[in-house]
């Protein structure tokens, strides 16, 4: 049996959904690196988030605001992917070096008493 990732519902939001099918309609370049999208290829064309879903739910966005077309831009698929690892990478270095500060607080004040 494969495991398969829980979709995000931020993801599978009629919203989403329908500013994603605008931006496609749109046919523009890839917003990163400006290129063309191959839009005939299934897969090649992504929605991508200008502030990542992770930092607008840690802010506090409401999920019409994260997924709002301000908020949405084109993106080819290497693109998408090389961001989104940038993103990631980002999040695991912050959670170890928030792991560290907590067993060195720990430590010091479990000393100083």
């Amino acid at each position: 049996m494969a495991w398969t990732k829980p979709k995000d519902p931020l993801r599978s939001s009629p919203l989403y959904r329908r500013n994603r099918a605008l931006l496609k309609r749109l046919r523009l370049p890839c917003a990163v690196c400006g290129k063309a999208i191959d839009y005939s290829t299934p897969g090649q064309f992504v929605a991508g988030h200008i502030v990542a879903r992770w930092k607008a739910k840690r802010w506090g966005w409401p999920e019409s605001q994260i997924n709002s077309l301000q908020n949405l831009r084109p993106e080819c698929k290497q693109c998408s992917h090389r961001t989104g690892a940038r993103e990631g990478n980002q999040v695991k270095r912050a959670m170890r070096q928030r792991a560290k500060t907590g067993i060195i607080y720990q430590l010091d004040d479990h000393e100083r008493w």
